[in-house]
C-alpha cells in the first residue's frame, strides 16, 4: 500500500462526527452534507484513484481496507463498556450513509465496487456479529421518502438545529 494512503485512510472515518452525520441524513440536508464530506476527504480519494492504477492494485485495496477496519476497531476496542454498542453503530451508520458511498463515487466505477466489497469483508471479519453493504449516493438519495400513506413526514420528527 502506498505509504501517503496509509497515513490517511483513516480520515475517511475520523472527520464525520456521528451525531452531525445522523442530523443531516434527512434528504433535505442529505447532499450538501454528503458532498461537504467528500470536499472533506478528497485527498484520501486521490490516493485511492491512485491506487486504482498500481499494478498491485488488489493487493493494495486489501491493504486499505485492512488499515481502515483497524482503525475502526481500535476506535471500537478503545471505548469504554457502556459505550461501545453506541460506538459501533454510530460508526456503521457512518460507514453506510457517507464513506461507502463516497468510495463508489470514485472512477472507475468496477474497481470502486470492488474495493467497497472487500471492505465490507474486512468489516465482517473485525465485527463478526454485524454486516455493511454498500450502496451508491444516488440509491440512498432516492431511498429517502417525504410522504407516507399521502402525507408528508418531512420536519415531522423536529427540525434541524443549526
Amino acid at each position: 500500500m502506498s505509504e501517503a494512503l496509509d497515513g490517511i485512510i483513516y480520515k475517511l472515518l475520523d472527520v464525520l462526527d456521528s451525531r452531525e452525520g445522523m442530523k443531516n441524513f434527512k434528504k433535505k440536508y442529505y447532499e450538501e452534507f454528503f458532498l461537504s464530506y467528500r470536499r472533506s476527504v478528497s485527498d484520501v480519494n486521490d490516493e485511492i484513484m491512485k491506487m486504482y492504477t498500481s499494478e498491485n492494485k488488489e493487493e493494495e485495496m486489501k491493504s486499505a481496507a485492512d488499515n481502515l477496519v483497524k482503525y475502526a476497531k481500535d476506535k471500537y476496542d478503545g471505548t469504554i463498556f457502556f459505550r461501545k454498542s453506541t460506538t459501533a453503530v454510530d460508526m456503521q451508520c457512518m460507514m453506510v450513509f457517507y464513506v461507502l458511498p463516497s468510495l463508489l463515487k470514485n472512477q472507475p466505477e468496477e474497481d470502486s465496487k470492488a474495493f467497497t466489497d472487500i471492505i465490507c469483508e474486512k468489516w465482517k471479519e473485525a465485527f463478526p456479529k454485524e454486516t455493511i453493504a454498500s450502496a451508491t449516493y444516488d440509491e440512498i438519495y432516492n431511498g429517502f421518502r417525504t410522504t407516507i400513506l399521502g402525507f408528508n413526514v418531512e420536519g415531522m420528527f423536529g427540525s434541524k438545529d443549526k
